[in-house]
């Protein structure tokens, strides 16, 4: 799954004028910010368990620790854990989905979503 981030050639128009621009409400704009969060929450949560697995199935065959699968594994997981952060922030900070700087948000999680989204690319191939 792939979340799709705001495009950063609009980031200097205000929030009003890029709504206005796509012909949504405020209200049809925090309808999509809560769907993209929801999406992320379940992505988040998928990651997770299968980090998991490869983390069990690593401990299951005696790996090393110093194994560069394994380095690879637990730098997604820290990946993770920083997306998760300030996913968790973002949504503490906004429980209505209607406030908070969306952009903001998006620019501050991206680097770890595109090392997570080709982390796992990579591991699978």
């Amino acid at each position: 799954m792939s979340v799709t981030f705001e495009s950063q050639e609009n980031k200097d128009w205000s929030t009003h004028d890029r709504r206005k621009m796509m012909g949504m409400t405020r209200e049809e704009s925090a309808a999509k910010r809560t769907a993209a969060v929801t999406q992320m929450e379940t992505q988040l949560k998928s990651w997770s368990t299968q980090l998991d697995g490869l983390v069990n199935g690593f401990i299951q065959s005696g790996a090393q620790q110093h194994d560069p699968y394994r380095m690879r594994i637990e730098g997604l997981r820290e990946h993770h854990g920083a997306a998760q952060a300030k996913l968790d922030e973002f949504v503490d900070a906004n429980p209505s989905g209607k406030r908070g700087n969306w952009g903001v948000f998006q620019a501050e999680i991206m680097e770890d979503w595109n090392a997570l989204e080709d982390g796992f690319s990579d591991l699978t191939r």
